[in-house]
């Protein structure tokens, strides 16, 4: 196998692993599961309170986060403890927090995201390109919302 068609080869795992990924956070439910699981591990029980779901739901949501290797469960006793299993995914989220701090009015925060839950170097370095790649359209959201 030639050197480019094995890069060729990697390439495409990775695109198709990003797509997995992405498609996995492209609910808000979920996405907002993995938030939760963002600043540590929590069981079904914890993650129903804290987002005010039904277990039925927020289990049905883990079962794909799981199967797409977003996440890993632990089980401990009867209870099964969830978290985020893959560190480019914690990067994601690390990403989106710090663009909603910056977008909030007055710099305040939503209520789950805290300032103390963004590592700063997720903020000065990673939020940048994130901002570069989305701000735009954050922006347009923004102009249609007020008109």
């Amino acid at each position: 196998m030639s050197a480019h068609v094995k890069s060729k080869s990697s390439f495409d795992l990775l695109m198709n692993r990003a797509s997995d990924v992405f498609q996995a956070l492209s609910h808000p439910l979920r996405l907002s599961i993995c938030f939760e699981l963002s600043t540590g591990e929590q069981s079904v029980s914890q993650l129903c309170n804290s987002l005010h779901q039904p277990q039925h739901s927020i289990s049905q949501h883990l079962a794909l986060l799981r199967k797409q290797s977003v996440v890993n469960a632990r089980k401990q006793s009867r209870q099964v403890f969830y978290q985020i299993s893959d560190p480019q995914v914690q990067k994601v989220l690390n990403c989106i927090k710090s663009e909603i701090m910056a977008a909030e009015p007055n710099g305040t925060t939503a209520p789950s995201l805290a300032a103390g839950d963004v590592p700063q170097v997720a903020v000065a370095s990673e939020a940048g390109r994130f901002s570069t790649v989305f701000k735009p359209s954050l922006d347009h959201w923004q102009r249609h919302d007020k008109g």
